[in-house]
């Protein structure tokens, strides 16, 4: 039987990039956390939390101390991190400075990782409905032009494991907030199906990124049970999965 793996790398992951996002597996957590649950602010014991992220930054070759991580609100303010540490409010980070890794936690949501390689700079987003209703990445986008000089030229985005199109159905409440090419029938009246990656993709191409900057994972957390976590499969039982992005020093 094959292993399956703990983490995923993007496109552009290097010895001198990390860019990573983490699977459900190789960890300690138990049922049905099970078994590398990154979630912070989940039910499980805060104590085998740690010992999953110690374990699963080991992995990367990276310190526990070094990372950036926010308590998500599915909003849509950008935080320019200067230290790690822990923070609250924040759906997306940037930073330019070395040795510190910005961390996206997510069990449906799309998590984004952005890296400038002229203007050595990197972007991290939690992309759920709510925060591409609200054009949280064409404003991270933005707002990396403006505090490091980036051109979205030079901009390369991954687009990481999320709930796929055919298995995210919604209220047209939401289905109101997106244009119709991202929306295809659901089974029943008044159901839509969100194409929420195609949608980022549009918003990332509109915000200035090249076509062939743009890469995304062919996964789906909804339907990979034995990979993924997913709150929408699993409820409050689910896990999350962590994004990492960060320049790393001394390359």
């Amino acid at each position: 039987m094959t292993e399956l793996p703990c983490y995923l790398t993007a496109p552009f992951h290097s010895d001198s990039i990390l860019a990573v996002e983490s699977t459900r597996t190789g960890g300690f957590s138990q049922p049905p956390y099970k078994s590398l649950n990154l979630g912070l602010f989940t039910p499980d014991d805060p104590q085998t939390i740690e010992q999953n992220l110690n374990q699963f930054c080991v992995g990367l070759d990276i310190d526990r101390s070094r990372l950036a991580l926010s308590r998500q609100v599915h909003g849509d303010q950008i935080l320019e991190v200067t230290s790690p540490g822990q923070v609250e409010g924040y759906d997306a980070m940037i930073t330019n400075l070395s040795d510190i890794f910005l961390g996206i936690g997510t069990a449906d949501c799309c998590p984004v990782l952005i890296w400038d390689p002229v203007q050595q700079a990197v972007g991290a987003v939690h992309a759920g409905w709510r925060g591409t209703a609200l054009q949280i990445l064409p404003k991270t986008i933005h707002m990396m032009t403006s505090r490091f000089e980036s051109n979205p030229a030079d901009l390369w985005i991954y687009l990481g494991t999320c709930i796929s199109w055919s298995h995210y159905e919604i209220g047209e409440e939401v289905a109101d907030q997106f244009p119709d090419v991202f929306l295809r029938p659901g089974k029943d009246e008044g159901k839509y199906l969100l194409d929420m990656k195609g949608c980022l993709f549009a918003q990332a191409l509109a915000a200035g990124i090249r076509s062939g900057h743009v890469t995304a994972s062919t996964h789906c957390s909804y339907a990979e049970p034995d990979l993924f976590y997913s709150y929408r499969r699993d409820g409050s039982a689910s896990g999350r999965m962590m994004s990492l992005v960060g320049l790393r020093r001394n390359h």
